[in-house]
């Protein structure tokens, strides 16, 4: 996934700006930086892109884990644009061509300015074989879930404050993220409450048992 993530960047983007033994990076614009881990991850089928945190009420990518400015994250980030230390970040982890057509789509806008579309998690698609169905038999469509949108500022501070700057489950202050106890999915809410510290460890192994 990570070859075909920096292989669609370059067709999108151009060549990278910035290049190492673990990352790649793109300047896209004086204050939007993109990188791409090169290094990481090693078994699973999937790519992390750091970008920077959107603006204020514009929705966050249901694919990314939220890293507030005080928090520890890939040094390598630190030279791009909008990424610098200090700064919160998005890891976005695409795991799918689909996620990363949208996280292109997703750049695209964060660069021009423009509002900032929905990116989620798409369906795993172990084969290629068309099934026919009975459309008759279908469930009816779901209501469209809101945008995730991004946590306020005065949100996290409160909460980095109330957690003491280390995750809740295991007590490290490495590698921090921002996690909505009830996912935003569920009707979770960006609230002192619902709103808490993992690592970035305790966060994906949360992920997995839902």
């Amino acid at each position: 996934m990570k070859s075909q993530v920096v292989e669609r960047f370059r067709k999108e983007f151009g060549p990278p700006s910035r290049e190492t033994a673990k990352v790649k990076a793109w300047d896209i614009r004086s204050d939007l930086g993109a990188v791409v881990q090169v290094d990481q991850p090693n078994k699973e089928k999937a790519a992390y892109i750091w970008l920077p945190y959107p603006p204020d009420n514009q929705p966050v990518p249901e694919i990314a884990l939220e890293y507030p400015g005080e928090a520890g994250r890939h040094s390598n980030t630190y030279p791009s644009p909008g990424l610098t230390r200090g700064l919160p970040a998005l890891k976005l982890v695409v795991r799918s061509g689909s996620e990363l057509e949208d996280t292109v789509q997703y750049i695209r806008a964060l660069r021009d300015s423009h509002p900032l579309p929905k990116v989620t998690p798409k369906p795993m698609i172990e084969s290629k074989d068309v099934i026919l169905v009975d459309v008759s038999t279908m469930p009816s469509v779901e209501k469209e879930r809101p945008r995730r949108e991004a946590i306020p500022r005065i949100i996290q501070r409160e909460v980095w404050q109330r957690d003491g700057g280390r995750c809740v489950e295991c007590g490290t202050r490495e590698m921090l993220c921002f996690d909505h106890i009830v996912p935003f999915s569920r009707g979770g809410s960006n609230t002192v409450r619902n709103v808490q510290l993992l690592c970035e460890h305790c966060n994906l192994s949360k992920g997995n048992r839902i």
